[in-house]
C-alpha cells in the first residue's frame, strides 16, 4: 500500500468511509504482518531462538510448554504474507475459541460418562442428554465455523446457479468471507479430541496449556499433517527426546522439503504451470497436457515438501508427528493412491466418518454409499473460494472411481466369458453415455468431443477390468500408469481457478488442434526439473529414506553445515525474495 500522502490518499479516504478496519486501524492491517513462510530467512530467524530457548528449558515442563505455545501463537499471527493476503492476525480468536470449546466439552463429556452409568435411571438419563449436548456443541462449533468461513461462497454461488437454471431472478448477496489460515486443519485436529473422548478411547487432558499447544503446535498448524491427540499429547507430558541423531534427521527432512518446495514446486509453478492455467488459450493441446504433468509434480513437491519441513522442525524440537505422504504416484489403484496421499486427512475421514457410518459392515449398497460419501467429502474438503462447481466435479470423479475400484477388487472373477461380456459391455456402455452426457450438459463440450470422451471412458473401463491382478513388472507398470494419468487428468478441476477455465481446458485437451509442443516453450533447466521430479518419485523409497540418509549422516558435522548453508543460499537466489505460499494454505 502506498503512503497516505501519495496517490493512494483518495482510495484511503474511501476505505475509511467504508469503515475498513485495516485502514481505520493500521495495526489491524494484514499487510503489516511480516512473512512467515518456511522457505524464508524470517522463518530461520524465528526458528533459531525458539530452538535455543526450548533446549535450554527442556527440563522445565511448564516453561517449555508455555514457550512453545507462545511461539505457535506468534507464528500464526506473524503471517504468512501472501497474495492474496491471508486473514488478519486477530482471527487468532477463532483458534482460541476452538481450543477453549473442545477443552471444556471434552472434560464435560468424560465427567458425565461416569454419571450416565449410575443406577439412578433419572440421573443417568439426564447425564446422557447433557453429555450429548456437549458433544453436539463441539461438532456444531467446529464444523459451523468451518462451514461458514470455507463454504459460504460455494452455497451462495450454487443458489445463484440453480436460480438461473430455473429462470428465477436472483440477486446474489455480497458476502466477502475471508478464509482463516489453517482452519481446515486445526478444526479437524481439535474435533478428533472430543470425538475420541466421546467414544471412550481417550481421557481428557487436565492441562489447558498442553491441550492448547496440541491444537496450535506451529510446525503443522496451518497445513498439517493433521495430528491426533493420542499422537501428540503423550509427547507433551514427558521430556522431549533431544539427541544429535534426531537433530540430523530433522535437518535432513527440512532441507529435503525445501528442495522439493523451491525447485520442484515454486520454480515450476512460476515458470510454467501458473501461466498455463491463467491463459490456456496461449498454449497448444499437448502443451496444456504438459502443464498438467508439471502441476502434478508441483503439487506433490509443494505439499509433501511442506510436510517434510513440518516433520523435520518437530523432530528438531524432540517430537514425532505422522507422515503425510508415501510416494502416491506409485499407487496401482485409486484406493492405494488415497492411502498414500495426504494420509492424515484420508485416515481421519476413514476413522471419524466411514467407520461410524458402518464402513463395509452393511450390504453392498450401504458400503458403496459410505465409500462415495467419504470420498466426496475428501474432495470437497479441498474446495477453495471462487472455484464454483470445480470441486463438486472433482469430488464425484474420485468418489465414483473409488466405487469402481472397490467393485473391481471384490468382484467374482470366476464368471463365464459370455456373462462377463454381457455385464462388462452393458456397464461400459452406460459409463460412456453418462460421461458423454456430463461432458456435454455440465462441462459444455460440443457433441463430437463429448461422444469421444464417453468412448474413452468406456474403453478405459474395459481395459482396467481386463487387466489381471498379478505382480508382474508389466502389469504393475500398467496399473500405475493408468492410476497416475487418472489423477493427472482429474486435476484440471483441482487447479483451474474457476469453472469456466476448467471447461476451456477440457475442451482444449479433447479437441486436438494439430499442433505440438514448441521447441522453445521451456528452458533446458526446467525440462530437467520436470523429468527429475517424475523420475525421483518413481525411484524406490529406500534410495532416499535409507541410502541418501545414511550418506548424509556419514558427512562430518562441519561439512554438513557448509553444504546446508550453500543449499540455502542457492534456494534463496532461486526464490529471488518472493517465495510462493504453500498450495494447501488456500484449503
Amino acid at each position: 500500500m502506498e503512503r497516505a500522502d501519495g496517490p493512494a490518499r483518495p482510495q484511503l479516504r474511501k476505505a475509511r468511509a467504508r469503515g475498513d478496519p485495516a485502514v481505520s486501524f493500521p495495526w489491524l492491517d494484514p499487510e503489516a504482518a511480516p512473512p512467515m513462510l518456511f522457505p524464508t530467512f524470517d522463518y530461520l530467524l524465528f526458528l533459531l531462538p525458539v530452538l535455543v530457548v526450548f533446549r535450554a528449558i527442556a527440563d522445565r515442563p511448564v516453561a517449555r510448554v508455555l514457550w512453545l505455545l507462545g511461539a505457535s501463537y506468534f507464528f500464526y499471527m506473524a503471517g504468512p504474507k501472501t497474495t492474496p493476503l491471508p486473514t488478519p492476525w486477530y482471527f487468532i480468536g477463532l483458534l482460541g475459541f476452538s481450543t477453549a470449546l473442545d477443552f471444556v466439552c471434552g472434560h464435560q463429556i468424560h465427567r458425565l460418562a461416569a454419571v450416565a452409568r449410575r443406577a439412578d435411571p433419572g440421573l443417568a438419563r439426564s447425564a446422557r442428554r447433557t453429555r450429548r449436548g456437549y458433544f453436539i456443541a463441539s461438532l456444531l462449533g467446529n464444523l459451523g465455523l468451518l462451514g461458514y468461513f470455507k463454504y459460504t461462497d460455494f452455497f451462495v454461488a450454487t443458489a445463484t446457479d440453480v436460480a438461473g437454471a430455473l429462470g428465477l431472478s436472483w440477486a446474489t448477496p455480497s458476502l466477502p468471507v475471508i478464509l482463516p489460515l489453517g482452519i481446515s486443519f486445526y478444526t479437524f485436529q481439535s474435533l478428533s479430541y472430543t470425538i475420541d473422548i466421546w467414544r471412550g478411547r481417550l481421557a481428557p487432558e487436565p492441562s489447558f496449556t498442553k491441550f492448547a499447544l496440541f491444537v496450535t503446535f506451529f510446525p503443522q498448524l496451518v497445513a498439517g499433517p493433521i495430528v491426533r491427540a493420542s499422537e501428540l499429547l503423550p509427547q507433551l507430558r514427558v521430556r522431549p527426546r533431544l539427541t544429535a541423531e534426531r537433530m540430523e534427521q530433522g535437518l535432513f527432512r527440512i532441507f529435503k522439503g525445501l528442495f522439493k518446495k523451491v525447485i520442484l514446486g515454486d520454480w515450476i509453478a512460476g515458470h510454467f504451470t501458473d501461466a498455463v492455467f491463467t491463459n490456456p488459450d496461449a498454449y497448444t493441446s499437448p502443451e496444456i497436457m504438459l502443464g498438467l504433468y508439471a502441476f502434478t509434480v508441483q503439487l506433490y513437491a509443494d505439499f509433501s515438501g511442506y510436510s517434510d519441513i513440518a516433520i523435520g522442525t518437530a523432530r528438531l524440537l524432540g517430537f514425532d508427528i505422522p507422515e503425510n505422504f508415501d510416494r502416491p504416484y506409485q499407487a496401482r489403484n485409486l484406493g492405494e493412491f488415497w492411502r498414500r496421499w495426504h494420509i492424515t486427512l484420508s485416515t481421519w475421514l476413514r476413522d471419524y466418518l466411514f467407520f461410524p457410518l458402518g464402513g463395509s459392515r452393511g450390504g453392498a449398497a450401504r458400503t458403496y454409499f459410505n465409500l462415495w460419501l467419504t470420498m466426496f467429502l475428501v474432495g470437497m474438503w479441498h474446495y477453495k473460494t471462487g472455484t464454483s462447481w470445480n470441486f463438486v466435479i472433482y469430488a464425484n470423479i474420485h468418489g465414483l472411481a473409488m466405487l469402481f475400484n472397490r467393485w473391481n477388487r471384490t468382484r467374482d472373477r470366476g464368471l463365464a466369458v459370455s456373462k462377463k461380456m454381457v455385464r462388462w459391455g452393458a456397464s461400459a456402455a452406460v459409463l460412456g453415455v453418462v460421461c458423454g452426457a456430463v461432458a456435454h450438459w455440465v462441462i459444455g463440450l460440443p457433441p463430437p468431443v463429448s461422444a469421444g470422451l464417453g468412448g474413452v471412458a468406456a474403453v478405459t473401463f474395459v481395459l482396467v477390468t481386463l487387466l489381471p491382478v498379478t505382480n508382474t513388472p508389466l502389469n504393475t507398470a500398467l496399473h500405475i500408469g493408468l492410476t497416475f494419468h487418472f489423477t493427472v487428468l482429474s486435476r484440471v478441476f483441482f487447479r483451474a481457478p474457476d469453472f469456466a477455465t476448467a471447461r476451456k481446458i477440457c475442451g482444449r485437451l479433447l479437441s486436438w488442434d494439430g499442433r505440438f509442443i514448441r521447441p522453445d516453450l521451456l528452458p533446458t533447466e526446467l525440462w530437467v526439473a520436470l523429468i527429475f521430479g517424475l523420475v525421483y518419485h518413481w525411484t524406490p523409497k529406500r534410495w532416499v529414506d535409507t541410502g541418501a540418509w545414511n550418506a548424509f549422516r556419514r558427512i562430518p558435522g562441519v561439512v554438513q553445515g557448509v553444504l546446508l548453508a550453500l543449499l540455502a543460499l542457492v534456494l534463496m537466489r532461486i526464490l529471488d525474495g518472493s517465495p510462493k505460499a504453500f498450495v494447501y494454505f488456500q484449503f
